[in-house]
């Protein structure tokens, strides 16, 4: 780094590395504005430049252990790490792929810039962190979204190039994370740098094949060195199949560094590249390449097949019948004020019920998490809703809901997994902390049994 950046930058990038690492939260646009949750915060909060619904908070904010967190109101994310979705910028209406989404951060903010329209995929390798990927969508109130267990090239196969935009959000060698953490310093050598950029150019080129003419791939990574960087962007462009995009400026951004690569590496349009440094910007730091496919879009929708439509509802013939459908029309009369999702299938994969957008493509053969929007569970003789439904909710599409405040004893007690008290008409209702769902619950009798999901509650 003395080498790349000089004497007298390399100092300053090193002091940053002896500092305290930054701490943020990104709010949940599908469920309240930042100005509305500013309004709410019980912290002092600081905007982050590159990033709308992201804010800087004071280190010893417990954040996480809030009830608001447990609502999704906000996903704690460091703030140089907002700028990868920012730059994606899927908008509403598109199909968006993230390709190593978990644990969630960009994942979720992919699904709040898309607003419920559209289909986003999240993808994850590693089966555990899948799961772990899966429950923070769950808790983000995400309706929209495929969560998939599966190699890239296994996509790439199945798809083509049918998405409008798609993340890769490269493993790498973390230099990003020396604040953060001993392990990630403990592992770093130039060997593993070495292997990390092989990796990396694989990837690449299998992600480039889900872009569709004319769509946007954004490569990121959380690492400085121009190998893992500059140099994986030039070999990916070579190619010819894509050109990197120029994006508007903000503060803190600094640009990619083609100089410190060797002809014929060194592009000069790889300096439209963003670089995010700790010494520079008030983040762990980040490298973005955001690249265009070459070609015109082809005109066409290739979704769920004939008959989905917008606006009505599909069953997949394969895996319904007449009494599970009377069993989900059963509890969805008595618990809740609205319809089934508009558009789109309805489909069960063993017990569980799950709706998928029109946007949504095929999936056989893929090893799918969840292959949409989990509704429930279809017991003997009944449909027991999910937790993914309640927090995809609002309080005043359920027809009953106990709302509790934040800091009441109920709230924490609920989060505990405890009964409550609560006087009303018995059957399904939607908990929530200050209009915002967490979970649901039934009420017999004046008694409320939680339904708070047991992996979730707190001791």
């Amino acid at each position: 780094m003395r080498r790349l950046l000089g004497e007298r930058e390399a100092a300053a990038y090193f002091q940053a590395l002896s500092e305290a690492p930054q701490s943020g939260l990104r709010v949940n646009t599908l469920k309240l504005s930042p100005d509305e949750f500013q309004v709410r915060s019980l912290w002092p909060l600081e905007p982050v430049a590159w990033c709308d619904e992201g804010f800087r908070l004071p280190d010893e904010a417990p954040a996480g252990k809030h009830a608001y967190h447990a609502a999704g109101l906000y996903y704690l994310q460091e703030p140089s790490a907002m700028v990868v979705g920012s730059l994606l910028d899927p908008q509403p209406g598109e199909r968006v792929l993230d390709l190593a989404a978990a644990p969630g951060g960009k994942a979720t903010h992919l699904a709040g810039r898309i607003q419920g329209r559209g289909w986003l995929v999240a993808n994850e390798i590693h089966s555990r962190r899948a799961w772990e990927l899966a429950e923070n969508l769950e808790r983000w109130g995400s309706r929209n979204v495929t969560v998939l267990n599966e190699t890239l090239k296994r996509l790439a196969a199945h798809f083509g190039a049918v998405f409008d935009r798609v993340l890769l959000d490269a493993p790498c060698s973390g230099e990003g994370m020396f604040r953060k953490s001993a392990s990630a310093r403990r592992d770093w050598s130039p060997e593993y740098v070495a292997g990390c950029a092989l990796r990396q150019s694989s990837i690449l080129e299998q992600a480039g094949k889900l872009v569709r003419p004319s769509g946007r791939l954004v490569y990121a990574t959380c690492t400085f060195n121009p190998q893992e960087n500059e140099a994986v962007i030039a070999r990916f462009l070579e190619k010819g199949e894509f050109r990197m995009l120029a994006v508007p400026r903000r503060p803190g951004f600094a640009p990619g560094r083609p100089e410190w690569l060797e002809a014929p590496e060194a592009h000069p349009e790889l300096d439209r590249a963003v670089r995010l440094w700790p010494q520079q910007a008030a983040g762990e730091g980040h490298f973005v390449a955001v690249m265009e496919r070459t070609g015109i879009r082809q005109l066409g929708d290739q979704g769920l097949g004939e008959g989905a439509t917008r606006n009505q509802v599909l069953w997949d013939k394969a895996t319904s019948n007449q009494s599970i459908r009377d069993q989900v029309a059963k509890f969805w009369q008595e618990a809740l004020a609205v319809g089934l999702p508009a558009g789109g299938r309805l489909q069960v994969v063993g017990s569980y019920l799950y709706w998928s957008p029109p946007e949504a493509l095929e999936l056989s053969g893929l090893r799918a998490i969840h292959p949409g929007w989990w509704l429930g569970t279809l017991k003997k003789g009944r449909f027991e809703p999910s937790q993914a439904l309640a927090m995809g909710l609002q309080a005043q599409e359920a027809r009953r809901h106990l709302d509790l405040p934040a800091d009441s004893a109920q709230c924490a007690a609920y989060l505990r997994g405890e009964v409550l008290a609560s006087p009303g008409a018995d059957g399904w209702l939607l908990v929530c902390v200050e209009g915002f769902p967490l979970g649901w619950g039934k009420r017999t009798a004046g008694v409320v049994k939680n339904y708070y999901p047991k992996g979730l509650r707190r001791p």
